[in-house]
């Protein structure tokens, strides 16, 4: 039985193969350039984001620059993890922190000088209130709650436990895993996240085809 048989051929093939394969590399490339942008960028947004809602220092919440010449004290430390888009991980880890943090007032104990009965000038404590401002909107403690070193590294404040002048416990607030739980915190981040993602890798990929994508 007689038969035909038709083939098809695209003109400049294995250009077009190649040209493929090239445009596969470029968009590797660009793909690993937008990973690594991602993981030096987004702690600064997440730590945007916390300070935005939280009274807190902005340096506390961002880890420490590698070319620091004094390590920082941190509210906070910061692990970046990942080696893809969808696998990139951020995880921060830290205590409960004093109110130390977040503006507290006063930083230490109030003096005033007054005169004993022999006349000489003695330092005696004044009255206070310990405040802090966390959300916006400063409060103040509580009135058995006062200042008192913490080995050696300052004031924080400090709570009687029952009747006697001892025990005492630190007081404390929130950590910064607890602020990054917050509605309003998680919705900025994940939506800057997503904002940063696309367009650095429109950015990136604009870089290696050679076009402005948008």
């Amino acid at each position: 039985m007689p038969s035909e048989t038709i083939k098809m051929q695209i003109r400049s093939y294995r250009k077009l193969l190649g040209d493929l394969r090239a445009i596969d590399e470029r968009t590797a490339k660009a793909i690993k350039a937008t990973v690594k942008d991602i993981k030096a960028r987004a702690p600064s947004w997440i730590s945007k984001a916390v300070v935005g809602v939280y009274n807190i220092n902005k340096s506390e919440v961002t880890p420490a620059s590698s070319s620091a010449r004094r390590p920082q004290k941190k509210a906070a430390s910061v692990r970046v993890s990942g080696e893809t888009i969808d696998s990139i991980a951020i995880t921060y880890m830290g205590r409960r922190l004093t109110p130390t943090h977040f503006d507290m007032k006063p930083k230490q104990r109030p003096w005033r000088s007054t005169k004993d009965e022999r006349g000489r000038t003695v330092k005696r404590a004044k009255p206070y209130t310990v405040t802090a401002e966390i959300k916006g909107q400063r409060k103040g403690l509580g009135a058995d709650v006062f200042l008192a070193s913490s080995k050696g590294t300052g004031e924080i404040p400090f709570q009687r436990i029952g009747s006697g002048r001892t025990p005492i416990k630190a007081i404390k607030t929130l950590s910064v895993p607890q602020m990054l739980k917050n509605v309003q915190v998680e919705e900025t981040i994940q939506g800057k996240l997503n904002e940063g993602l696309e367009e650095r890798f429109n950015h990136h990929m604009s870089r290696q085809l050679g076009i402005n994508i948008k």
